[in-house]
């Protein structure tokens, strides 16, 4: 199936850096057949290889194919409509200051992070709950290691929740190992370490590594109970350090209005199609002439698109799932008795790129003849199963009366478990501001120590932690009311169990096992996503959008032709 539709914005102006002379390349190349290239997935990493594919007379050399496994392109980054209106999505993102790739590609969509009607900036405030001290802390991340008067007015002398021994201890440790590790590249060896056990061992109080200003960016990272990597920690920081690196751009409506549909505007404007709910169910890979060979595929659910939207299509509701796992409800599943259909190199493509998640990508390679020979004895290949994952989690709240503070615009971190952030969308989000809602409040985690409880067990322990915070009204959250949705109240939880909704675990150590993009041992398989082996270490919109773009230059260059524009 392939899509039409309109510029972005409804004027080519939006796309300027796209405007360019390509009659050379159309000249010399027009009795050359395209190479067809099919990409695996449907989420940024999958736009973002697209559009940097066609830009610049890739439209000339390549003719693109999305196969978009679910009725919605975006994978983790989406969002959709609830029948009464309301919008739901996979969990709460946001585009930090240092995110220049995802930055770039949406202001090429029309879609600028400075443009207040679709992103609102948190203005450097960071709020930081401490459990011990029941205090929620205004924090401003210093511009720079240097910037002493920031670090301690903001991070030690009045941080509630440590006694004046303790910040002097932490002041002292900042001083000397923080400031070095904040000012230098991290030592990769850091990486075979966890961020706890490193920072113990250099001279930091074991006490104080319980405290939330330390270990907000573990939780963050969707790696409770687990030690974080100190790599993906000191990296974080690094970047945020800056006037315009600590700026959080808050996106100000739902994730599929605001980034994924300008994104695929943009792609189908380059000529690029989407193949909607079509299952990726074996590979063949040939190890001896370092090649895919085949693809077999099974339609999903019957899907009608829906006028103007490139990014949606409407499914035919069919029971059952069609993950190999447990797939989240209400999403399509497997056409009754759909047949495979198998795709071979030559005919159907020349070229694979898959954007698969990390169970997603192991659980395919598996199916593939000759596992042994063709995946195990490949160290970019078998690295991969050394990795793992971890389930997210997303439950929205609507109250009928504001249960939160309203000059808390931004998210609240180091809430307890297992949703280490908050944030009440009635303090930022447009719609919901103009609305009758009270509150509506996102909680994101991930399963952690919560792995066997039901889904509702998990919403009402959420709900319970949630009405003890001491900036919560709690006169106003009733948890009864809430899970029975009565009076008013309203509740969307999702439990990404998923294989493809998962997130890479970041443990200690990992690093050595995340695949390297540019290590292609088949020749026309190449590789991207947000947990990859790339310069962005955390799972994120702007990794996936970077790795995107690496897997369409090295494609590119087989082909002649330059890097793609940033």
């Amino acid at each position: 199936m392939r899509v039409h539709t309109p510029a972005p914005c409804g004027s080519k102006e939006a796309v300027p850096s796209l405007r360019i002379d390509l009659t050379h390349y159309a000249d010399k190349h027009a009795d050359v057949a395209k190479k067809k290239v099919l990409i695996l997935g449907g989420g940024l990493s999958a736009l973002s290889a697209g559009i940097h594919l066609l830009q610049e007379g890739g439209d000339q050399k390549f003719e693109v194919k999305i196969l978009c496994m679910e009725h919605r392109l975006g994978g983790k980054a989406a969002s959709w409509r609830l029948p009464d209106g309301r919008f739901m999505e996979v969990g709460f993102h946001a585009v930090f200051g240092y995110y220049r790739a995802i930055q770039q590609l949406l202001a090429r969509a029309g879609r600028p992070v400075d443009n207040p009607q679709y992103f609102t900036p948190n203005d450097g405030v960071h709020l930081m709950y401490e459990g011990g001290a029941r205090a929620v802390n205004r924090l401003d991340i210093p511009s720079g290691p240097l910037d002493v008067p920031a670090l301690f007015d903001s991070g030690f002398v009045g941080y509630q929740g440590m006694s004046f021994t303790e910040k002097l201890a932490a002041a002292k440790w900042m001083a000397t190992i923080g400031a070095r590790l904040l000012l230098t590249q991290v030592d990769p060896k850091v990486d075979e370490h966890s961020f706890t056990a490193y920072c113990v061992d250099s001279g930091l109080d074991i006490e104080l590594t319980k405290k939330s200003w330390f270990r907000y960016v573990l939780d963050l990272a969707f790696n409770y109970p687990a030690p974080g990597s100190a790599y993906v920690g000191m990296y974080g920081f690094q970047r945020l350090m800056g006037p315009d690196n600590s700026t959080v751009h808050y996106l100000n409506g739902g994730l599929s209005d605001i980034i994924i549909r300008p994104i695929t505007q943009l792609y189908t404007q380059l000529g690029g199609s989407i193949e909607f709910c079509t299952k990726v169910t074996r590979i063949r890979l040939d190890p001896t002439n370092k090649q895919v060979t085949e693809l077999g595929t099974r339609a999903m659910a019957t899907v009608t698109p829906i006028p103007g939207e490139p990014d949606h299509v409407s499914p035919t509701p069919i029971g059952g799932s069609y993950a190999l796992t447990e797939y989240p409800v209400g999403d399509p599943a497997p056409g009754a008795g759909a047949a495979e259909q198998l795709r071979s190199l030559g005919p159907d493509f020349d070229h694979v790129l898959s954007t698969l998640p990390l169970d997603s990508l192991w659980t395919l390679l598996r199916t593939t003849p000759d596992f042994e020979k063709a995946v195990l004895d490949v160290p970019n290949l078998r690295r991969i199963s050394k990795l793992r994952s971890v389930a997210s989690l997303s439950l929205r709240v609507w109250f009928p009366q504001p249960v939160m503070p309203s000059d808390y615009t931004t998210v609240v971190m180091g809430a307890p478990q297992p949703a280490a952030t908050l944030i009440d969308y009635k303090n930022r989000v447009s719609e919901i501001t103009q609305s009758a809602w009270g509150s509506v409040v996102e909680f994101e985690g991930q399963e952690g120590l919560h792995g066997r409880l039901s889904d509702l067990e998990i919403v009402s322990e959420l709900l319970t932690k949630f009405e003890d915070l001491p900036f919560v009204d709690s006169t106003k959250v009733n948890v009864s009311h809430v899970l029975n949705q009565t009076n008013g109240h309203k509740w969307e939880f999702r439990r990404n169990t998923a294989q493809h909704m998962r997130y890479l675990l970041m443990e200690p150590g990992h690093f050595k096992y995340r695949p390297v993009q540019t290590d292609r041992f088949y020749a026309n398989l190449t590789l991207a996503g947000d947990w990859m082996n790339g310069s962005q270490p955390t799972a994120s919109m702007e990794a996936a959008t970077r790795t995107g773009r690496v897997a369409a230059n090295l494609l590119r260059d087989t082909e002649g032709l330059p890097d793609a524009i940033a």
